[in-house]
């Protein structure tokens, strides 16, 4: 047992009670079959599709990310444009020199994801069950790895080749883990910086990090965010250029937003309206939507756990941001283990991630007709189905409201409490960082 584990001292789990049946289901027999499920259904993917959006991070991104025509050029055989800052352009312009053909590339890249994925769960095992050693994290972890695959954001995830699975792992590490790397400690906001700096949407954390009064941590997450945009436009002034001052402010340019692939709140109110909402009615719906979800947040993060206050601002980006495409909707990984598994769940927190999940691995918003214009013309059934991810983020995120005003207010020791569960959760160099 790890120094980490020993200063637990946890109380016999079912998991690590070697003569229990969950004992036995997660055993390193069931564990490395669900791996080698996942793995070999990962694999079969990246062999028999083409993985379009990797297709556009490498043919479009990283070809022409030292060009002035990056974010006019289409994918061949695609309507799809490059909609990443330059940076993400300039992290996969060594992939494109580094393969010569399709396979190849989407074999690796989809070796990085199940990785990803696989890191993720051991890491959000690590915060919703700090006493589990760290063998049966992993065990544990392998075991849900073929589950958690076929979580429909997962599954499409890795079937167009998304990034989305690497930003949510960095993200939960910078402010969920010790940030070790060996010996090295990383400042708390690096990785999210760097998250930012690949895909916008993590930017938001950075007032969450604010209203949790981490100061230094957002302050280190924006210098990054600004160091690696700087690198791009020192690199590629030209396509830099043009992603600041023209192609930030189109997000159209990703297709149809009111299509049931978009899970966000304005095109949800799209579809519900039939039609599209006027911006002065849904800008400051968006608006207090953003406010309230970092309020909620930065509570939840006081009053519960910094797991559930990420969780919440990590919903909060996906409920305001102007598209959310579902398989950006991988923070169902971590939400689920804590749904099901943290000290701090709801007394009901099992039965709704039993419900949750079988909502994400059966995808009712491919029930639907999705062909541009229908999907503002939709039934009563098929608005529910066709909005059933936004409609399951909504009640989470009202359920995280209603747990964290149940909560009350901490005590005024609550704020040596609050360090003192922190220091349980993810080991006491977080906690002695994070309100510095």
């Amino acid at each position: 047992m790890t120094t980490f584990d020993q200063s637990l001292s946890p109380a016999r789990s079912r998991l690590t009670d070697p003569g229990s049946r969950l004992s036995r289901l997660t055993g390193w027999g069931p564990a490395l079959l669900s791996f080698a499920a996942a793995l070999g259904y990962g694999l079969y993917i990246a062999l028999r599709t083409y993985e379009v959006d990797l297709g556009v991070y490498l043919r479009l991104g990283g070809r022409y990310v030292f060009t002035s025509h990056l974010y006019s050029l289409v994918l061949p055989n695609t309507s799809l444009l490059f909609t990443y800052p330059p940076f993400a352009a300039l992290l996969f312009a060594p992939w494109q020199r580094a393969f010569s053909s399709v396979a190849p590339v989407q074999t690796v890249w989809t070796l990085v994801n199940v990785a990803a994925l696989v890191a993720l769960l051991v890491l959000s095992l690590q915060v919703v069950k700090p006493e589990l050693q760290r063998r049966s994290r992993i065990r544990l972890a392998l075991v849900l790895s073929l589950p958690a695959l076929l979580l429909n954001p997962v599954l499409i995830t890795i079937g167009f080749g998304q990034v989305n699975l690497v930003i949510v792992l960095l993200v939960t590490w910078d402010l969920l883990s010790q940030r070790r790397l060996g010996r090295w400690r990383a400042p708390m906001g690096v990785a999210t910086g760097l998250a930012a700096a690949v895909k916008l949407t993590p930017l938001l954390f950075i007032p969450f990090l604010l209203l949790t009064r981490r100061v230094r941590a957002a302050a280190v997450a924006t210098g990054t965010f600004v160091a690696c945009e700087l690198i791009s436009y020192a690199a590629s002034p030209a396509s830099s250029a043009s992603f600041w001052t023209k192609a930030l402010f189109r997000p159209a340019r990703a297709g149809d937003l009111s299509i049931v692939t978009n899970q966000d709140l304005t095109s949800a109110l799209d579809r519900l309206h039939h039609g599209i909402v006027p911006d002065p009615v849904a800008m400051p719906l968006v608006a207090a939507a953003a406010a309230a979800g970092l309020c909620v947040a930065a509570l939840a993060h006081r009053r519960s756990s910094p797991m559930l206050g990420v969780l919440v601002c990590a919903g909060t980006v996906l409920l305001v941001s102007p598209i959310t495409w579902a398989h950006h909707m991988v923070w169902i990984v971590p939400a689920l283990l804590w749904l099901a598994l943290a000290a701090d769940r709801p007394r009901c927190g099992r039965i709704v991630a039993a419900v949750t999940a079988v909502v994400f691995w059966s995808a009712p918003i491919w029930w639907v007709p999705y062909k541009h214009t229908t999907d503002l013309h939709l039934d009563a059934w098929q608005l529910v189905a066709g909005d059933s991810f936004f409609f399951a983020l909504f009640v989470l995120l009202a359920g995280a409201a209603v747990l964290v005003a149940r909560a009350g207010a901490p005590p005024q020791a609550g704020g040596v409490q609050s360090l003192e569960r922190t220091r349980r959760t993810i080991g006491s160099n977080v906690s002695s960082g994070s309100f510095s």
